[in-house]
């Protein structure tokens, strides 16, 4: 999970997974934790018996099992079902379930356009690209009737981001341009010269970077953050490590570009391999 959850109940012995995001839980805490950020990938086919049954077999919580099957029978909504279990344990106080469920409630008043965004964006912070890609397509094709141009700029840098991270540079260079275009986001533009740098050489670079009217200075800061990450290769993402593969490259370093190559090709059949499922 994304931070320490102390946990004091049961710990299950075999796991409940989320089968859309492939998180695993193996406590109550991790399921209160899972729900509270992730409501918005959560849908009522997901809260059925399979997990009823596991939260009474395995976490040993029987009578919260029974008193969701009973609500499920009669509420149409997700939200009471994601409440009767954040309150049946002591990880979020009352205030905090509260303050969830006026999000919640925040959440059902946005447009169809807009849920659909925050649904895409979850299965983007879970690497769940193809997923994300098809939603972000979806509003796209809508793009017609969205008046909001910083909002729909921000779908485009997002779809591009998912088309980076699956090696789909033609695409990615595309939407981070349009992203651009649209809500005049410098992370967009710089975005999409982190894609040409990842695919040209640096003379196609420089050009690109002139053509936009920056100066020699912004290119040359380009190249330096390119140049600069100090993070360990098999912590970025694909994207960041195609970016550090391609400045070994320009520099020579055949021996450091071979092994962040084989890294990605190995994530990228891998993760491939995990979206399909």
């Amino acid at each position: 999970m994304a931070k320490l959850i102390v946990c004091t109940t049961k710990q299950a012995e075999t796991p409940f997974t989320f089968l859309n995001t492939k998180v695993e839980i193996y406590t109550y805490e991790e399921l209160c934790f899972y729900i509270y950020n992730n409501t918005v990938l959560i849908s009522k086919s997901a809260l059925s018996d399979r997990l009823w049954t596991w939260i009474r077999d395995e976490l040993d919580m029987p009578q919260l099992a029974d008193r969701l099957v009973g609500l499920a029978n009669k509420t149409p909504f997700v939200q009471d079902l994601l409440v009767e279990i954040l309150n049946a344990g002591e990880y979020y106080t009352p205030e905090e379930v509260k303050t969830y469920a006026a999000a919640w409630q925040k959440y059902r008043k946005l447009s169809p356009i807009q849920r659909e965004k925050l649904k895409a964006d979850g299965y983007l912070g879970y690497r769940r690209f193809i997923r994300a890609s098809i939603i972000y397509d979806g509003i796209i094709q809508q793009e017609a009737e969205i008046q909001d141009r910083e909002f729909l700029g921000n779908v485009y840098h997002n779809r591009a981001v998912a088309a980076a991270n699956n090696l789909d540079t033609e695409d990615a260079k595309k939407f981070f341009l349009k992203a651009y275009d649209l809500n005049g986001n410098q992370e967009s533009l710089k975005s999409y010269f982190y894609v040409v740098s990842a695919t040209e050489d640096i003379m196609t670079l420089k050009s690109e970077v002139h053509k936009m009217g920056l100066s020699e200075r912004y290119f040359e800061d380009i190249m330096m953050e390119i140049g600069d990450s100090k993070d360990d290769v098999r912590e970025m993402t694909i994207y960041a490590m195609l970016q550090r593969a391609i400045y070994n490259r320009m520099h020579k370093d055949m021996t450091d570009y071979d092994k962040r190559m084989d890294i990605i090709l190995t994530q990228l059949k891998d993760e491939f391999r995990d979206q399909i499922v």
